[in-house]
Protein backbone atom coordinates (compact mmCIF):
# COMPACT_ATOMS: atom_id res chain seq x y z
CA UNK A 1 0.00 0.00 0.00
CA UNK A 2 1.57 3.01 -1.09
CA UNK A 3 1.78 6.02 1.18
CA UNK A 4 1.37 8.51 -0.97
CA UNK A 5 0.49 8.84 -5.05
CA UNK A 6 0.37 10.87 -7.95
CA UNK A 7 -2.84 10.55 -9.71
CA UNK A 8 -2.61 11.45 -13.49
CA UNK A 9 -5.58 11.99 -15.73
CA UNK A 10 -4.68 10.84 -19.46
CA UNK A 11 -8.45 12.65 -20.55
CA UNK A 12 -7.32 16.02 -19.02
CA UNK A 13 -4.07 15.72 -20.63
CA UNK A 14 -5.37 15.20 -23.60
CA UNK A 15 -7.87 18.11 -23.49
CA UNK A 16 -4.89 20.55 -22.51
CA UNK A 17 -3.09 19.08 -25.51
CA UNK A 18 -5.92 19.63 -28.11
CA UNK A 19 -6.25 22.95 -26.25
CA UNK A 20 -2.92 24.39 -26.88
CA UNK A 21 -2.92 23.11 -30.24
CA UNK A 22 -6.60 24.65 -31.16
CA UNK A 23 -5.35 28.08 -29.31
CA UNK A 24 -1.80 27.71 -31.59
CA UNK A 25 -3.02 26.37 -35.07
CA UNK A 26 0.40 24.53 -34.62
CA UNK A 27 2.02 21.17 -34.11
CA UNK A 28 3.11 20.27 -30.79
CA UNK A 29 6.73 19.46 -29.51
CA UNK A 30 6.09 18.14 -25.97
CA UNK A 31 8.56 18.75 -23.81
CA UNK A 32 9.24 15.91 -21.12
CA UNK A 33 12.47 16.65 -19.80
CA UNK A 34 13.58 15.78 -15.75
CA UNK A 35 11.15 12.67 -15.87
CA UNK A 36 8.24 14.56 -17.42
CA UNK A 37 9.02 17.19 -15.14
CA UNK A 38 8.60 15.02 -12.15
CA UNK A 39 5.27 13.93 -13.50
CA UNK A 40 6.97 10.28 -14.27
CA UNK A 41 7.73 10.21 -18.18
CA UNK A 42 7.48 6.37 -18.43
CA UNK A 43 3.72 7.28 -17.60
CA UNK A 44 3.05 10.18 -20.27
CA UNK A 45 5.44 9.27 -23.06
CA UNK A 46 3.39 6.71 -24.28
CA UNK A 47 0.46 9.27 -24.11
CA UNK A 48 1.70 11.76 -25.32
CA UNK A 49 3.15 10.00 -28.44
CA UNK A 50 -0.25 8.84 -28.93
CA UNK A 51 -1.80 12.20 -29.88
CA UNK A 52 -1.62 12.99 -33.87
CA UNK A 53 -1.02 17.03 -32.44
CA UNK A 54 2.56 15.74 -30.98
CA UNK A 55 5.03 15.84 -34.00
CA UNK A 56 8.29 15.95 -31.40
CA UNK A 57 9.35 14.60 -27.51
CA UNK A 58 12.04 16.74 -26.17
CA UNK A 59 14.35 16.05 -23.35
CA UNK A 60 17.41 17.40 -22.09
CA UNK A 61 20.39 15.63 -22.33
CA UNK A 62 20.70 12.54 -24.46
CA UNK A 63 20.19 10.06 -21.86
CA UNK A 64 16.74 11.35 -21.36
CA UNK A 65 16.45 10.70 -25.20
CA UNK A 66 17.60 7.39 -24.94
CA UNK A 67 15.21 6.47 -21.94
CA UNK A 68 12.53 7.80 -24.54
CA UNK A 69 13.81 5.36 -27.19
CA UNK A 70 13.94 2.58 -25.03
CA UNK A 71 10.36 2.79 -23.41
CA UNK A 72 9.28 2.44 -26.96
CA UNK A 73 8.88 5.65 -28.22
CA UNK A 74 9.44 6.22 -32.04
CA UNK A 75 8.86 9.84 -32.80
CA UNK A 76 11.26 12.36 -33.26
CA UNK A 77 13.29 13.24 -29.92
CA UNK A 78 14.34 16.46 -29.54
CA UNK A 79 17.65 16.64 -27.20
CA UNK A 80 17.57 20.66 -26.02
CA UNK A 81 20.89 20.47 -24.01
CA UNK A 82 23.17 20.27 -26.99
CA UNK A 83 25.56 17.31 -27.37
CA UNK A 84 29.36 16.66 -26.23
CA UNK A 85 31.93 14.97 -27.71
CA UNK A 86 31.27 11.27 -27.47
CA UNK A 87 27.58 11.13 -27.44
CA UNK A 88 27.65 11.26 -31.23
CA UNK A 89 27.06 7.69 -31.34
CA UNK A 90 24.11 7.53 -29.08
CA UNK A 91 22.15 10.26 -31.73
CA UNK A 92 22.55 7.67 -34.46
CA UNK A 93 22.08 4.82 -32.45
CA UNK A 94 18.80 5.74 -31.09
CA UNK A 95 17.69 8.36 -33.88
CA UNK A 96 17.51 11.27 -31.85
CA UNK A 97 18.14 15.06 -33.19
CA UNK A 98 20.56 17.09 -30.82
CA UNK A 99 19.90 21.24 -30.73
CA UNK A 100 23.30 22.71 -31.78
CA UNK A 101 23.65 25.82 -29.69
CA UNK A 102 28.06 26.15 -29.90
CA UNK A 103 30.84 25.02 -32.01
CA UNK A 104 31.88 22.14 -29.66
CA UNK A 105 28.70 20.83 -30.33
CA UNK A 106 28.65 20.61 -33.99
CA UNK A 107 32.03 19.29 -33.55
CA UNK A 108 30.37 16.49 -31.19
CA UNK A 109 27.95 15.66 -34.86
CA UNK A 110 31.17 16.14 -37.60
CA UNK A 111 30.75 13.43 -40.42
CA UNK A 112 27.54 12.11 -38.67
CA UNK A 113 24.08 11.57 -40.72
CA UNK A 114 21.89 13.55 -37.72
CA UNK A 115 19.61 16.45 -38.24
CA UNK A 116 20.56 19.49 -36.38
CA UNK A 117 18.60 21.91 -34.64
CA UNK A 118 20.18 25.29 -34.20
CA UNK A 119 19.52 27.62 -31.07
CA UNK A 120 20.12 31.45 -31.20
CA UNK A 121 20.18 33.25 -27.85
CA UNK A 122 18.03 36.68 -28.79
CA UNK A 123 18.25 37.44 -24.63
CA UNK A 124 18.44 34.32 -22.65
CA UNK A 125 22.13 34.58 -22.17
CA UNK A 126 22.09 31.11 -21.52
CA UNK A 127 22.71 28.76 -24.70
CA UNK A 128 22.68 29.48 -28.40
CA UNK A 129 24.37 31.62 -31.36
CA UNK A 130 24.50 35.21 -31.23
CA UNK A 131 25.01 36.87 -34.78
CA UNK A 132 27.23 33.77 -36.07
CA UNK A 133 25.61 32.55 -39.31
CA UNK A 134 26.01 28.58 -39.10
CA UNK A 135 26.33 26.87 -42.22
CA UNK A 136 25.68 23.18 -42.36
CA UNK A 137 23.28 21.14 -44.76
CA UNK A 138 21.73 19.15 -42.14
CA UNK A 139 19.66 21.48 -40.27
CA UNK A 140 16.17 21.39 -40.53
CA UNK A 141 15.54 23.63 -37.55
CA UNK A 142 15.81 26.57 -35.72
CA UNK A 143 15.02 27.86 -32.21
CA UNK A 144 15.73 30.52 -29.76
CA UNK A 145 14.37 30.91 -25.60
CA UNK A 146 11.89 33.65 -24.48
CA UNK A 147 13.48 34.39 -21.12
CA UNK A 148 10.44 36.59 -19.83
CA UNK A 149 6.94 35.75 -21.29
CA UNK A 150 5.18 37.90 -19.07
CA UNK A 151 7.47 40.72 -20.20
CA UNK A 152 5.91 41.47 -23.50
CA UNK A 153 8.04 44.21 -24.46
CA UNK A 154 11.10 42.50 -24.33
CA UNK A 155 9.57 39.05 -25.51
CA UNK A 156 8.71 40.63 -28.74
CA UNK A 157 11.62 42.29 -28.97
CA UNK A 158 13.40 38.71 -29.00
CA UNK A 159 10.59 37.76 -31.56
CA UNK A 160 11.43 40.18 -34.09
CA UNK A 161 15.69 39.51 -33.30
CA UNK A 162 14.49 35.85 -33.72
CA UNK A 163 12.68 36.85 -37.24
CA UNK A 164 16.03 38.66 -38.55
CA UNK A 165 17.77 35.44 -38.01
CA UNK A 166 15.60 33.06 -39.42
CA UNK A 167 15.61 35.49 -42.77
CA UNK A 168 19.45 34.23 -43.52
CA UNK A 169 18.01 30.87 -43.68
CA UNK A 170 16.56 28.52 -46.15
CA UNK A 171 14.80 25.69 -46.36
CA UNK A 172 14.43 25.56 -42.65
CA UNK A 173 11.21 22.64 -42.00
CA UNK A 174 10.82 23.39 -38.12
CA UNK A 175 10.87 27.11 -36.48
CA UNK A 176 9.69 26.97 -32.43
CA UNK A 177 10.31 29.91 -29.70
CA UNK A 178 6.96 29.60 -28.21
CA UNK A 179 6.86 28.17 -24.86
CA UNK A 180 3.72 27.61 -22.53
CA UNK A 181 3.75 31.15 -21.81
CA UNK A 182 5.44 32.11 -24.96
CA UNK A 183 2.28 30.78 -26.79
CA UNK A 184 0.19 33.97 -26.08
CA UNK A 185 2.28 35.93 -28.66
CA UNK A 186 0.90 33.95 -31.94
CA UNK A 187 4.42 34.16 -33.80
CA UNK A 188 3.22 34.09 -37.78
CA UNK A 189 6.29 32.48 -38.68
CA UNK A 190 7.00 30.10 -36.40
CA UNK A 191 5.56 26.31 -36.93
CA UNK A 192 5.52 24.29 -33.87
CA UNK A 193 5.13 25.14 -30.15
CA UNK A 194 7.29 24.04 -27.90
CA UNK A 195 5.66 23.24 -24.76
CA UNK A 196 5.95 21.46 -20.79
CA UNK A 197 4.03 23.27 -17.79
CA UNK A 198 0.39 23.47 -19.42
CA UNK A 199 0.35 19.86 -20.74
CA UNK A 200 -0.25 19.30 -16.80
CA UNK A 201 -2.87 21.98 -16.25
CA UNK A 202 -0.83 24.90 -14.79
CA UNK A 203 -1.58 28.00 -15.81
CA UNK A 204 2.34 30.23 -16.71
CA UNK A 205 0.32 33.28 -16.82
CA UNK A 206 -2.28 35.17 -14.93
CA UNK A 207 -5.27 35.53 -17.26
CA UNK A 208 -4.28 32.48 -19.68
CA UNK A 209 -6.13 32.65 -22.41
CA UNK A 210 -6.23 29.01 -22.98
CA UNK A 211 -8.91 26.42 -21.24
CA UNK A 212 -6.42 23.66 -19.15
CA UNK A 213 -7.71 21.22 -16.81
CA UNK A 214 -5.79 19.82 -14.37
CA UNK A 215 -4.33 16.99 -14.76
CA UNK A 216 -2.41 15.81 -11.16
CA UNK A 217 -3.59 15.06 -8.02
CA UNK A 218 -1.02 14.57 -4.98
CA UNK A 219 -1.71 12.81 -2.08
CA UNK A 220 -0.48 11.40 0.92
CA UNK A 221 -2.16 9.10 3.72
CA UNK A 222 -2.48 10.18 7.76
CA UNK A 223 -0.37 7.90 9.53
CA UNK A 224 -1.23 9.53 13.18
CA UNK A 225 -3.97 11.30 14.31
CA UNK A 226 -4.17 12.51 17.98
CA UNK A 227 -5.42 14.96 20.27
CA UNK A 228 -2.55 17.80 21.69
CA UNK A 229 -3.56 19.97 24.60
CA UNK A 230 -3.58 23.69 24.42
CA UNK A 231 0.71 25.24 24.59
CA UNK A 232 2.02 21.54 23.28
CA UNK A 233 4.79 22.55 21.28
CA UNK A 234 4.84 21.24 16.93
CA UNK A 235 7.63 19.66 14.94
CA UNK A 236 11.61 20.65 14.96
CA UNK A 237 12.74 23.90 16.78
CA UNK A 238 9.40 24.22 18.85
CA UNK A 239 8.16 26.83 15.44
CA UNK A 240 4.40 26.47 16.67
CA UNK A 241 2.60 26.32 19.57
CA UNK A 242 -0.60 25.32 20.03
CA UNK A 243 -2.95 27.76 21.02
CA UNK A 244 -5.91 25.59 22.03
CA UNK A 245 -6.55 21.71 22.16
CA UNK A 246 -5.95 20.72 18.69
CA UNK A 247 -6.77 17.50 16.66
CA UNK A 248 -3.71 17.42 14.57
CA UNK A 249 -2.43 14.88 11.99
CA UNK A 250 0.65 13.52 10.73
CA UNK A 251 0.96 13.12 7.42
CA UNK A 252 3.53 10.77 5.35
CA UNK A 253 4.87 13.69 3.05
CA UNK A 254 7.71 16.06 3.69
CA UNK A 255 10.47 17.63 1.57
CA UNK A 256 12.27 14.58 1.14
CA UNK A 257 8.74 14.14 -1.47
CA UNK A 258 8.84 17.64 -2.64
CA UNK A 259 6.51 19.96 0.04
CA UNK A 260 9.20 22.61 0.40
CA UNK A 261 9.85 23.48 4.17
CA UNK A 262 9.28 27.13 3.04
CA UNK A 263 5.52 26.00 3.53
CA UNK A 264 5.65 25.23 7.33
CA UNK A 265 3.34 27.50 9.29
CA UNK A 266 2.17 29.37 5.87
CA UNK A 267 0.45 26.95 3.48
CA UNK A 268 -2.43 24.24 3.61
CA UNK A 269 -3.24 20.66 2.92
CA UNK A 270 -6.95 19.33 1.95
CA UNK A 271 -8.62 16.63 3.94
CA UNK A 272 -12.37 15.84 2.44
CA UNK A 273 -12.04 18.99 0.25
CA UNK A 274 -11.51 21.19 3.40
CA UNK A 275 -8.21 23.49 3.88
CA UNK A 276 -6.00 21.76 6.91
CA UNK A 277 -3.31 24.32 8.42
CA UNK A 278 0.20 23.17 8.40
CA UNK A 279 1.35 22.97 11.67
CA UNK A 280 5.07 23.93 12.53
CA UNK A 281 8.29 22.53 10.92
CA UNK A 282 7.11 20.28 7.95
CA UNK A 283 10.08 17.47 8.37
CA UNK A 284 11.27 15.18 5.67
CA UNK A 285 9.25 12.39 5.54
CA UNK A 286 6.34 14.23 7.64
CA UNK A 287 3.62 16.96 7.97
CA UNK A 288 1.78 17.69 10.55
CA UNK A 289 -1.76 19.45 10.24
CA UNK A 290 -5.02 21.03 12.40
CA UNK A 291 -7.96 18.66 11.32
CA UNK A 292 -9.83 20.25 13.59
CA UNK A 293 -13.49 20.00 12.55
CA UNK A 294 -13.09 17.21 11.21
CA UNK A 295 -13.21 13.25 12.11
CA UNK A 296 -9.94 11.17 10.63
CA UNK A 297 -8.80 8.25 10.63
CA UNK A 298 -4.95 7.00 9.63
CA UNK A 299 -4.91 5.93 6.63
CA UNK A 300 -7.06 8.09 5.38
CA UNK A 301 -5.70 10.20 1.94
CA UNK A 302 -4.88 14.50 2.96
CA UNK A 303 -4.30 15.87 -0.60
CA UNK A 304 -1.27 18.34 -1.28
CA UNK A 305 -2.38 19.27 -5.21
CA UNK A 306 -5.67 19.10 -6.10
CA UNK A 307 -8.62 21.26 -7.90
CA UNK A 308 -8.70 23.70 -4.72
CA UNK A 309 -4.46 24.00 -4.58
CA UNK A 310 -2.31 23.62 -7.58
CA UNK A 311 1.45 23.71 -8.08
CA UNK A 312 1.85 27.24 -9.01
CA UNK A 313 -0.34 27.80 -5.98
CA UNK A 314 1.82 26.11 -3.39
CA UNK A 315 4.88 27.68 -5.59
CA UNK A 316 3.17 31.07 -5.11
CA UNK A 317 3.46 30.55 -1.18
CA UNK A 318 6.84 28.63 -1.28
CA UNK A 319 8.36 31.94 -3.09
CA UNK A 320 9.15 29.84 -6.33
CA UNK A 321 8.18 28.24 -9.40
CA UNK A 322 6.03 25.14 -9.58
CA UNK A 323 8.45 23.51 -12.13
CA UNK A 324 10.77 23.66 -9.28
CA UNK A 325 8.25 21.69 -7.15
CA UNK A 326 7.53 19.30 -9.59
CA UNK A 327 10.54 18.61 -10.57
CA UNK A 328 11.58 18.06 -7.12
CA UNK A 329 8.82 15.01 -6.42
CA UNK A 330 10.59 12.03 -4.84
CA UNK A 331 10.87 8.43 -6.83
CA UNK A 332 9.04 7.04 -3.56
CA UNK A 333 5.59 8.86 -4.42
CA UNK A 334 3.38 6.07 -6.60
CA UNK A 335 2.61 7.49 -9.77
CA UNK A 336 -1.01 6.17 -11.27
CA UNK A 337 -2.82 6.76 -15.00
CA UNK A 338 -6.36 7.47 -14.43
Amino acid sequence: MSRSVLLIDKEALFHNVRSLHQFSGKPIIAVVKSDAYGVGVKYVASLLESLKEVEFLAVACVEEGIELRKLGVKKPILILGGVLKGEGKALVDYKLTPVISHREHLRAVEGLKVPLHLKFDTGMGRLGFLDEFVEDPRVEGLLTHLSSPADEEFSKRQIEDFKKILERYKGIKYVHLESSAGVVYRVPFATHIRVGLALYGEKPLPNYPIELKPVLTLRARLISVKNLPKGHPISYSRSYILERDTLVGVVAFGYADGLMKSLSNRGVLYYQGKPVKILGNITMDMTIVDLGGTQPKVGDWVDIVCQGQGFTDLAKLAGTIPYELMSNLSKRIKRRVL
